[in-house]
Parts: C-alpha cells; sequence; structure tokens
C-alpha cells in the first residue's frame, strides 16, 4: 500500500492521455461512420448513461483538474499561470481550427470556397477567439453524421473557464481552505444528480452562451472539481491494489444502476486515475519521450474521420473507421506537437510537473 501520492515527475499521466485521446477517437467512430452511438460499448453496457468517449472526457477534466491547481502553485504569478494556460490552449487549438475552416469546409462543402462570406469570416473570427469553435457551413451534407466538421471542439472552452475558476479559487485563497473546495465538490455532484433525475435542460440564455451549456457544467464541474480536491488532499490517499479492485466493482455496478455514473466518476473513476498515473507498480514513464501528442490526435481525429467516411461515401463499420482513421490521426497529433505546440513550451518544460485537456495535455509547468 502507498500513502500519499509523490511529487515528482514520474507518472503515468502522458501515457493516460493518450489512451484516453485515443478513446475518443474509437467513440466517435460509431455515430460517423453509422450514424448512431447505440451500439457504442459503453453507451449499451451503461444503458445510455455514458460512451467511452464522454468518460474519457470527463477523465480528461479530472486530470486537468488536478494537475492544474499544481501549476497555479508553482507559477509566480496570477499573469504567469493564465500565460502557460493561453500558450497551452490556443496555438494548437487556433491552428486546428483555421484547418478546418480553409482545407476541410472546401473539401467537404458542395460550394467549396464559395461557402465563405465577409459575414462568416468575421463572425468566426470572434468565434475563434473566444474558443468557440465555429459556424459549420453546408459540409458533409452526405454523411452519416452531416454538418459537423469538428465535434471535439465543444470541450475546449469549458477547459478554459475551469482554468480561470483556478485563478478566481486561488486568488481569493480558497485553495488554501480544501474543505470548502470539497464542500463544492460534494455540492456539484448534487446538482448533477437532480439534474439528470429531473431531466433538467437549462438553457442559460446569454450566459449559456458565454460560459457554456449549463447542464454540460452540471457534468463537467464535477469531474474538475474531485481533480482539484484530489490533489489538495494528495498526501491521504492510499494508492492500494484493494481500493482499485472496489473501484472497478463500483464503476461496474454504477453502469447498471439509472444515474449511477454521475456517483460513478467523480469517485470510482477518479480514484482509478490516480492510481494509474502514480501507483509505483505502474510505471509508463516515458509515454512523451518524443513528444506530447494527445491534444493534437483529440483536435484532429474528428475532422479525418469525417473526411474518410465523405471519401468512403457510404456506411462502414465503426471499427474499420477506427482502423483507418488511427494511423493518419497519430500522424497529425505528432505534427501538431512538432510544428506548432512545443514551440510555445518551450521556456516553461525547463522548470518542472505536467499539465492537461489540452492539459488534456502535458508537462509539468508547461502546461493539461
Amino acid at each position: 500500500m502507498s500513502s500519499g501520492i509523490p511529487d515528482h515527475r514520474l507518472n503515468n499521466i502522458d501515457a493516460l492521455r493518450l489512451i484516453l485521446a485515443v478513446l475518443v477517437l474509437f467513440s466517435h467512430c460509431y455515430p460517423l461512420a453509422t450514424g448512431s452511438e447505440q451500439d457504442e460499448p459503453l453507451f449499451v453496457f451503461s444503458r445510455g448513461q455514458l460512451t467511452l468517449g464522454g468518460l474519457a472526457v470527463d477523465c480528461f477534466f479530472i486530470l486537468s483538474g488536478y494537475l492544474i491547481v499544481q501549476s497555479w502553485e508553482r507559477s509566480r504569478s496570477a499573469g504567469s499561470y493564465m500565460m502557460k494556460r493561453v500558450k497551452r490552449i490556443y496555438p494548437g487549438y487556433l491552428v486546428a481550427v483555421a484547418v478546418c475552416v480553409w482545407v476541410v469546409v472546401p473539401i467537404a462543402s458542395p460550394d467549396g470556397f464559395a461557402v465563405f462570406s465577409w459575414h462568416t469570416v468575421l463572425d468566426n473570427s470572434w468565434r475563434f477567439v473566444t474558443l468557440r469553435g465555429f459556424q459549420t457551413p453546408d459540409a458533409f451534407v452526405t454523411n452519416p453524421t452531416p454538418l459537423a466538421v469538428n465535434g471535439s471542439l465543444w470541450s475546449i472552452p469549458f477547459e478554459f473557464w475551469c482554468y480561470i475558476g483556478v485563478l478566481l479559487l486561488g486568488v481569493c485563497g480558497l485553495l488554501r481552505r480544501r474543505r470548502t473546495v470539497l464542500a463544492l465538490l460534494l455540492v456539484s455532484i448534487g446538482v448533477h444528480f437532480i439534474v439528470e433525475w429531473q431531466e433538467l435542460t437549462p438553457g442559460g440564455k446569454f450566459l449559456g452562451v458565454i460560459f457554456g451549456y449549463p447542464k454540460t457544467w452540471a457534468r463537467l464541474l464535477p469531474c474538475y472539481l474531485v481533480g482539484t480536491v484530489l490533489y489538495l488532499y494528495r498526501e491521504r490517499l492510499q494508492l492500494d491494489w484493494r481500493w482499485a479492485v472496489v473501484a472497478v466493482i463500483g464503476f461496474v455496478v454504477a453502469a447498471r444502476v439509472p444515474h449511477g455514473m454521475v456517483f460513478a466518476v467523480p469517485t470510482f473513476v477518479a480514484y482509478l486515475l490516480i492510481f494509474a498515473s502514480y501507483h509505483s507498480t505502474v510505471r509508463w514513464h516515458t509515454a512523451s519521450k518524443w513528444g506530447d501528442f494527445s491534444y493534437g490526435i483529440y483536435l484532429y481525429a474528428y475532422p479525418i474521420q469525417q473526411l474518410m467516411m465523405y471519401f468512403i461515401g457510404h456506411p462502414i463499420s465503426p471499427l474499420e473507421l477506427f482502423a483507418l482513421s488511427l494511423p493518419p490521426t497519430v500522424l497529425a497529433g505528432v505534427l501538431s506537437w512538432c510544428l506548432v505546440e512545443r514551440w510555445f513550451l518551450r521556456p516553461a518544460a525547463k522548470k518542472t510537473v505536467s499539465v492537461s485537456h489540452a492539459d488534456l495535455h502535458r508537462r509539468p509547468d508547461a502546461h493539461k
């Protein structure tokens, strides 16, 4: 049994991020290849509660909550903290969106470049800056999932707002009052349960446009907060194989119980993530030896899969789409890291620690 989480860089978080990014790609193969996620493995097993892709995103947010608080503590100032966050999220994101808009959309639209107007360009420019993706013109109209160019971008603004949330908690001194943060976590889980149990669909109106869909916040905020709480209580955690087995059993049982995943993700899944990240017998420490490719894989998987389906021209099996799209997606992730992301993270990489979603995606002070 290991008591407390070791505070060093020899962890498996980079490997887990790669696995999670590929899991998102795999999960998307079902709706993109067939037009429905009804046969997606976890969707079937959990009786419609969650897909593997949704679970992977939740895990990204749990890891991010853990690592971003760590990054806050190691930052010289609020300004340096936010600069690291901006450098980690924006460069890769902006290039990926530009590729989608100026390369993918003209290829997949029947109107080619004529699909753009000055109004569309100006509106999308503002959406780029605010991390809200882009308004999709007519593209992929014959695909099983039409008009969707990059369905993975929805999580990016939620991630960035979480960065700002950590900043506010840190500036207000609440990160030094861990019981307060724990109380916020418990309240957020309760809110999520009520939203799911009562099948509420709060719209958010104007605030929803700025901060994101409230029902999505009900799901993601507990994930981020549990990561934060795990970091704040890290010296008390026991990384024990027996507890890991209990967590696996708990997750399996919760998946079969209505609304069980509301409680399973911020408890059983969160424990398993930290266990897999830091237990001394699990050694995947060299996953990012040549770079951190998980963010790029996450950003480019969806449009690559849609292009595959566009050129194939008819529905195929999800496993066929996975086999076809994985190699070019990994290549895109490598290129994103080598040509874009690493140039903005180099100075931070000389310091220490690992970071997140973009964190989804990596390293110490350099960033997730």
